[in-house]
Parts: C-alpha cells; sequence; structure tokens
C-alpha cells in the first residue's frame, strides 16, 4: 500500500480511535483509561509520521472520522429518532474514506486529494444539507416518521449494497477505472466485460445510484428520496450518454456488441446508441 494510503487510513482510524472512549466511559473507567492513553498514543503517532508529511491527507482523512465518530455518538448516546441520522453520518463519511482507499488499492497512478470526493460539486453538498434539513423538519412535525425501523434498514441494506457494487467496479477495472472521464484512450486502457461487468455495463454508477437512493430511505426523508431520485438518474444519464461516446469511438465494435448484450446498471438509462443511416 503506498505511503498516501496509509497516511489516510492512519488518519482516520486515528480519528475513529474515540469511539472506544464512547463505548467505555460509563462504567469502566479502567478500561476507559487505557483506552485513553492509547487514542492518545495513536494521535501522537499520525502528528508524527503523517501530519507533516501530508497534512492535506490527514485533516481530510481525520474529518471523515470525525464524521463518522459523531454519527456512532448519536446512534449510541441519542435517542431512537435520531438513530436514522447517525447511521447517514456513518455510511456518508465511510463511502468518502473508501473511495480514496480504494484507488490507491486497485490504480494508486490516478490517487489524487480529489479521489476523497470531498470536493464533487455544489449540488452533492447541497443534497446532503437539504437531506439534514428535512431530516430535522420532519422530526419536528412528525416524529413518528423516523422511527420506521424496518424501513431503515432496507435503506441500510441499499447503501451497503451500492457501496460494494461500486468497490467491485473499482476492483475489477483495476487501473481502467478513474473518477473523471477519459477523453484520449491511455495505452493500457482495456474494455472490461468480465467480473461484474458481465451484470452492467456501468457497475460504479449503479453502485452509486442504489447508494444514493439508500441514504434517503434511510433517513426516511420522502421529499429528498423523490429529489435524489431524479437528480441521480438526471447525472447519470447524462454522464453515462457521454461516456458512451468516447467508449464507442475506443473500442469500436467491440463496445457495440457488449454494449447489445448487457445493460447500463441504472434504471432507465439507455446510454449512447449508435445510429445507422439508411
Amino acid at each position: 500500500m503506498i505511503f498516501e494510503a496509509k497516511a489516510a487510513l492512519g488518519s482516520f482510524l486515528s480519528s475513529v480511535s474515540w469511539i472506544s472512549i464512547l463505548v467505555t466511559y460509563e462504567d469502566k473507567p479502567l478500561l476507559m483509561s487505557s483506552c485513553l492513553i492509547a487514542v492518545l498514543l495513536m494521535h501522537v503517532t499520525a502528528f508524527v509520521f503523517i501530519a507533516w508529511k501530508r497534512f492535506s491527507i490527514f485533516w481530510r482523512a481525520y474529518f471523515i472520522g470525525c464524521v463518522f465518530v459523531l454519527g456512532t455518538s448519536v446512534v449510541k448516546l441519542a435517542s431512537s429518532s435520531w438513530t436514522a441520522l447517525g447511521l447517514y453520518l456513518c455510511v456518508v463519511s465511510f463511502f468518502h474514506i473508501s473511495e480514496y482507499l480504494a484507488t490507491a488499492l486497485f490504480n494508486p497512478s490516478t490517487l489524487r486529494l480529489e479521489s476523497f470526493l470531498l470536493n464533487h460539486s455544489f449540488a452533492y453538498h447541497f443534497a446532503h444539507f437539504i437531506c439534514v434539513v428535512e431530516y430535522l423538519i420532519w422530526r419536528q412535525v412528525f416524529p413518528g416518521i423516523k422511527l420506521y425501523t424496518s424501513v431503515q434498514i432496507l435503506g441500510l441494506c441499499l447503501c451497503i449494497f451500492g457501496e460494494y457494487f461500486r468497490k467491485a467496479a473499482m476492483y475489477t477495472a483495476g487501473v481502467g477505472f478513474t473518477h473523471l472521464i477519459q477523453y484520449e484512450k491511455r495505452k493500457e486502457h482495456e474494455l472490461v466485460t468480465s467480473g461484474i461487468y458481465s451484470i452492467c455495463r456501468h457497475p460504479s454508477y449503479a453502485g452509486w445510484f442504489c447508494w444514493s437512493i439508500g441514504t434517503q430511505i434511510l433517513t426516511c426523508n420522502p421529499v429528498c428520496f423523490v429529489g435524489y431520485f431524479f437528480a441521480s438518474w438526471k447525472f447519470f444519464d447524462e454522464r453515462i450518454y457521454e461516456e458512451e461516446q468516447l467508449l464507442i469511438n475506443f473500442f469500436r465494435d467491440e463496445y457495440l456488441k457488449y454494449q447489445s448484450r448487457v445493460p447500463t446498471g441504472v434504471p432507465f438509462v439507455q446510454g449512447y446508441r449508435l445510429r445507422y443511416r439508411s
């Protein structure tokens, strides 16, 4: 594993280590003291070996870990009506740290600070903001909607499935996977049609789409569920359409044959279809 990945993982775990204090603070003072010492040692190690070398990686990974700890704290300490919000914070933070680590493992040559996807777009950040706002409004006016455990479990399962599907796509594609659309064919770029790519043409997008709507089922946000569904669908519809024009140009008949037998993976998205003149 390259140093950047180790730095990100170490920083994230240093932050997450505060959970040990949360678990032991109630009636295990001796164990809590031991955990506190361990946590402090982890932080000293992180600062000495990571922060001074790669501070830009350290603060991002540590911040993601803090969000995960906040989510865990909400689940453990707050009332049941807050549980879904805590799980949502855990799911989102895990997504961002796992994106960076997966890139480091499967295609390290493309690893950048942007691989955390923290600066994805204004629309992406605004969507998270609106999700939290809707959660707070519903909890205030109709708190019972946040207690549908079966719905929350369904949403969490969709998030886990989407996460797995996307990371499986990154693993299978290897050096062929990038976070940005490639407008020129690289010499190592090959068309991947095996593994999870034999199920759908764009498993990373299908996984992210599933993860996206899963977060809103998890939080029991009916308005955001509709908004996320259509916004995500629109984004991937346009993205796949543009990307497949390039893929057809790169791989010609090989991609057209693949396209004819395998769906995109995102509901109701057809992708770019080459039209022949009669």
